[in-house]
C-alpha cells in the first residue's frame, strides 16, 4: 500500500494531472455544446445534427469522455517517463527491487486516475444535457455502473500502451509522438472492416450503444462487435502493452 499511497502523492502534487483534465473538460464540453446546446440555440444552423434527447444523451457523454483516449496515453508517458528519464526510477529499485510491483503500482494508479477524469467529464456533459436536451429521466443505476466499469477496462488498455511505448523509448517526447501516431492511426484503421477485428479504436468506441442515425452511424467503428469481442480486443491490447512494459524495461536493463 506504501507504494500506492506514493504513486496516489505524485499525481496530487503535480500540475500535469489537473492540467490535462482540465483539456479534457474543454475538449467534452466543446462537444456537448455543438450536439447538444447549439442545435436548441440554432436549430437552423445545426440542421443535420442528430438530436439527443434525455436518457440516451447521457450515454452519448459517457462515450464522449471515454474515447478520449489521448489522456491516458500522455499521462502514463509523462509520469513514468519522467522516472524512468531520471534517478527516481533507480532510486524506487533501492527501496523495492521487484521491477513487477512498481510496474504494477504506476499501471493501476495512472488508470484510476484516468477512470476520475473521465467521470468528471462525464459530469459536465451531464450538466449540459440536464439544461439543454429535450426529454426526460436520468440513465438507470445499471447503466451508470456500466458507464465505471467501461470506462476502466478503456483506461487500462490505453495506459498499457502508454507505459508501454515509454518503456522503450525511455524518453517523454518520442514516446507521446509514437503513442499519438498510434491513436490518429487506429482513428482510421479502425474504419477498415478486416482491422476492426482487432481495433483498439473499435473496441472502445463500440463498447458503448450509442445510434448517431443517418450517416454517422458508418463512422463509428465497433458498434457491430459483440460485448464479448470488444473486452477480449482489450484485454488483447493491455496484455500487450504490458508486454512491451516489461521487455523494455529488462532489454534497457532499468
Amino acid at each position: 500500500m506504501s507504494l500506492f499511497r506514493a504513486e496516489y502523492r505524485k499525481i496530487s502534487r503535480r500540475k500535469i494531472f489537473p492540467g490535462m483534465t482540465l483539456v479534457l473538460l474543454v475538449f467534452v464540453g466543446l462537444a456537448a455544446f455543438f450536439l447538444i446546446a447549439f442545435p436548441q440555440i440554432a436549430p437552423e444552423a445545426a440542421e443535420g445534427i442528430p438530436t439527443f434527447e434525455k436518457p440516451e444523451v447521457y450515454e452519448v457523454g459517457a462515450q464522449q469522455a471515454a474515447t478520449q483516449t489521448w489522456f491516458p496515453l500522455i499521462l502514463a508517458v509523462v509520469l513514468l517517463g519522467g522516472e524512468l528519464s531520471t534517478t527516481v526510477w533507480a532510486t524506487s529499485l533501492t527501496r523495492e527491487s521487484r521491477k513487477v510491483i512498481h510496474v504494477l503500482t504506476r499501471f493501476v494508479t495512472y488508470s484510476v486516475a484516468t477512470v476520475v477524469a473521465f467521470l468528471v467529464a462525464f459530469g459536465v456533459w451531464a450538466v449540459a444535457a440536464l439544461i439543454f436536451s429535450p426529454g426526460e429521466g436520468f440513465m438507470p443505476v445499471d447503466d451508470l455502473i456500466g458507464v465505471v466499469w467501461k470506462s476502466a477496462v478503456i483506461a487500462l488498455a490505453w495506459t498499457a500502451l502508454g507505459i508501454g511505448a515509454v518503456s522503450l523509448l525511455r524518453s517523454v517526447g518520442p514516446a507521446i509522438g509514437v503513442g499519438l501516431a498510434v491513436y490518429f492511426a487506429e482513428s482510421f484503421l479502425a474504419l477498415w472492416d478486416p482491422w476492426e477485428n482487432v481495433s483498439i479504436t473499435a473496441a472502445t468506441t463500440g463498447l458503448f450503444d450509442v445510434d448517431f442515425g443517418g450517416g454517422f452511424a458508418g463512422f463509428v467503428p465497433g458498434l457491430g462487435l459483440p460485448l464479448w469481442h470488444q473486452l477480449l480486443i482489450l484485454a488483447g491490447w493491455t496484455l500487450f502493452g504490458l508486454g512491451l512494459t516489461w521487455w523494455g524495461l529488462h532489454w534497457r536493463d532499468a
